[in-house]
């Protein structure tokens, strides 16, 4: 079997789905794709079919921290500087994996998820 997926969609919990939305449209230009209660899917600039979903935490007990969310750029230094001008919290410095051809980093968003970025030469 040939199998192909239609998109691909990654999520994030957030304590304060507004402020969660404007970070991510304000200061990374993702897109509102999709909005219902407690859930809205955002469009990845560049990145065809492939959508990031906040979902709003209306839960009592531990709020979870996701780390496993990687976007991929063209430029990193560039990418760290846009960061840095929006002041974005850094997780971290840049971190060489030269033997991989990658370079990659870390930033925090408003709710501490933990979202990388890499470069690959």
């Amino acid at each position: 079997m040939d199998i192909k997926y239609k998109h691909a969609i990654s999520y994030i919990w957030s304590r304060d789905i507004e402020k969660t939305l404007n970070f991510y449209v304000n200061k990374l230009g993702f897109r509102k794709a999709f909005e219902s209660d407690g859930w809205i899917e955002l469009a990845i600039p560049g990145v065809t079919n492939s959508y990031i979903a906040i979902n709003e935490w209306k839960k009592d007990g531990t709020y979870p921290v996701n780390e496993f969310l990687t976007l991929g750029v063209e430029d990193l230094d560039a990418f760290r500087a846009h960061l840095v001008a929006e002041e974005v919290t850094l997780c971290g410095d840049t971190v060489d994996f030269s033997e991989q051809g990658m370079r990659m980093m870390k930033f925090y968003d408003q709710d501490k998820n933990v979202i990388t970025v890499s470069e690959v030469n």
